[in-house]
């Protein structure tokens, strides 16, 4: 068991987003991106809608390959739906 006073001294890991879109309709965005944990080396699909934010999920993935994948089936699901591509990160 850690003592109190080490796991003080721990810092939080930070995420790094990997690929983030963005997609609009009318005048509704989501965003859809894929961060990484350094942390524990896990792999999260954020699926973020700007104006109802409870509607947000999030996926996490062991394999970088998997959250990819995930990420080109939402954005394909969402160009299918009328969503247009309006930014993006890489």
């Amino acid at each position: 068991m850690k003592s109190r006073h080490s796991a003080l001294k721990q810092t939080p890991s930070r995420t790094s987003t990997m690929v983030r879109w963005e997609f609009m309709r009318g005048h509704d965005r989501v965003t859809c991106q894929v961060d990484r944990d350094p942390g524990t080396g896990q792999f999260a699909v954020a699926i973020v809608p700007h104006r109802r934010l409870q509607w947000a999920s999030i996926e996490t993935y062991r394999a970088v390959f998997a959250a990819l994948r995930r990420h080109a089936a939402v954005a394909s699901q969402l160009r299918a739906s009328g969503w247009k591509l309006v930014a993006y990160t890489s």
